[in-house]
């Protein structure tokens, strides 16, 4: 018996409302933020800091892992505080790769990010990662096409003879950036020692607006 047109109107229309459900709840569905610890840990291990999450969160269209304020504390021998601050991340990731189970990691926008560098005049600076542990296999993670960083804030100090915060020597505020192969295993490579203040890890271009 053939199917009137009406009824045929009425079971597209059911399955358009049904996939347009699906794509807004999906994300919700599944939770990213219950590998938080899993993250935190990953990273801990990898540049030998302490690091702070608040949220992991997904999205669809495109694929997109959204961090909500990621910090990254001062080795001990620094005074308290953080490396660096980003309020927020969003990390689109490669969809092909995802099916072959890798993790291609597309684009990163970083929002309100601090970076608090301090150079210690005994030893390394507070980013500097002598203790991180890299292994290309445990995470093999390529070059990143685009990072994009929106309204930064870089403050570059020394440390006093006796370990105490010192003189700030350089500020700058509202950085924007576009950063083209940014490599983040050249952050985190223990024989890098200081990650070549950025420049050493991007290729081939670098524009500051």
């Amino acid at each position: 018996m053939p199917i009137r047109r009406g009824t045929g109107l009425v079971v597209l229309g059911i399955a358009a409302t049904l996939l347009f459900a699906l794509i807004f709840v999906a994300p919700a569905l599944v939770n990213v933020d219950r590998y938080r610890p899993q993250v935190i840990s990953f990273l801990q291990e990898k540049t030998g800091k302490q690091v702070e999450i608040r949220r992991l969160a997904l999205t669809f269209f495109p694929v997109t892992i959204h961090v909500d304020h990621i910090g990254v504390k001062n080795p001990p021998i620094f005074p308290s505080g953080y490396v660096a601050q980003v309020a927020r991340i969003d990390a689109e990731l490669s969809v092909g790769a995802l099916l072959r189970r890798q993790v291609v990691i597309k684009s990163l926008v970083l929002e309100d990010p601090v970076w608090n560098l301090t150079s210690d005049p005994d030893g390394p600076w507070n980013f500097e990662n002598p203790h991180s542990k890299v292994s290309a296999n445990a995470f093999p993670l390529g070059p990143i096409s685009s990072v994009k960083i929106k309204r930064g804030l870089m403050i570059a100090s020394n440390l006093l003879p006796s370990d105490a915060a010192g003189p700030i020597f350089f500020e700058a505020h509202e950085i924007s950036c576009e950063l083209e192969q940014v490599n983040l295993v050249g952050i985190i490579n223990p024989s890098s020692s200081s990650m070549a203040f950025w420049c050493a890890i991007i290729s081939p271009r670098f524009v500051c607006l």
